[in-house]
């Protein structure tokens, strides 16, 4: 199967969504239906993109990435949603655009237009379902004022334990990833390197798991899943089911509790190197979003020195 078959015969892939056209909708419909829709992606506007060599019409967002433009489009049995290299975009951008139809972009901007394209696929899902929708909750979400973003740098301190620092966007340090000699426990501390949480590696067990640990109340836990092309966790936190959307090991993921996404880690691009950013929709979720970076860091070592 060619590039084209494998981009229009999977409805599946991240950064690539398909639906049946059941109401015979066109650009035109496409664009007075979400611009009656509040969403985190900016104002539609119809135009044009370019598909396999060719212009073609469709309802454009030019504000979710510096590199890409996201887009829907109709035609006479499908709507497809999707993004483009900007007019005019280097190589290194054509290759982020269609990284995220395969899945395996691995920085910020790639994860932001991934996440454009799943709150465009439940706006028509709500839309083409006959159901009223004014806005999304990532719209509400992004005006909410509680988000919280921390920074953390992939190498490690000179420290005889292993220790991360996250910082604030000012580089500020907010909370320390402490862990002890055999990977089998990671002390989460705050700014004042008070223990806020303690993170402990199940000593036999199929699949690592690990239990999150508020003084001698257990508050989480989680189980690397049996996955043959990526590593993921899934879990309960509070009795809730907690799953990861998205390449754990190359930092680009979206973290659900429920239906509920509350927070996402990808790469960024900052004054300071190797860094990638976690943000907590929620001020309530920082320290078990915070746990789950320390999971992460402990999974993504384990793969490593499996890998020598």
């Amino acid at each position: 199967m060619g590039l084209f078959g494998k981009l229009t015969g999977n409805d599946n892939l991240t950064g690539y969504k398909k639906f049946d056209n059941v109401k015979g909708w066109t650009n035109t419909d496409l664009l007075g239906k979400l611009s009656g829709v509040t969403t985190s992606l900016g104002t539609p506007k119809l135009g044009t993109v370019k598909l396999m060599g060719k212009d073609a019409e469709a309802v454009v967002f030019d504000g979710v990435s510096e590199v890409s433009d996201v887009y829907i489009r109709a035609d006479e049995k499908k709507i497809v949603a999707g993004s483009v290299p900007k007019p005019g975009a280097t190589g290194t951008a054509m290759l982020g655009a269609l990284g995220g139809a395969f899945g395996d972009g691995t920085d910020a901007d790639t994860g932001r237009v991934n996440r454009a394209i799943e709150e465009l696929q439940s706006v028509l899902d709500s839309l083409l379902a006959g159901k009223a929708v004014t806005e999304t909750k990532t719209a509400v979400r992004a005006e909410s004022g509680n988000s919280v973003k921390l920074y953390m740098e992939e190498k490690l301190e000179l420290s005889l334990k292993d220790r991360y620092t996250l910082f604030t966007a000012d580089h500020e340090p907010a909370y320390f990833i402490e862990s002890n000699m055999l990977d089998t426990a990671y002390k989460i501390l705050d700014a004042q390197e008070n223990e806020i949480m303690v993170v402990k590696k199940k000593l036999i067990s199929v699949m690592p798991e690990y239990n999150v640990f508020e003084g001698k109340k257990e508050i989480a836990n989680f189980r690397k899943k049996l996955k043959l092309t990526k590593t993921e966790i899934a879990g309960k936190v509070g009795g809730r089911e907690l799953t990861i959307k998205g390449d754990m090991l190359a930092y680009c993921f979206d973290i659900l509790l429920g239906d509920e996404t509350i927070g996402t880690v990808d790469k960024e691009a900052t004054f300071w190197a190797n860094c990638y950013r976690i943000e907590s929709f929620s001020k309530s979720n920082v320290n078990i979003i915070v746990a789950i970076a320390a999971i992460v860091e402990a999974l993504k070592k384990a793969e490593e020195r499996s890998s020598d």
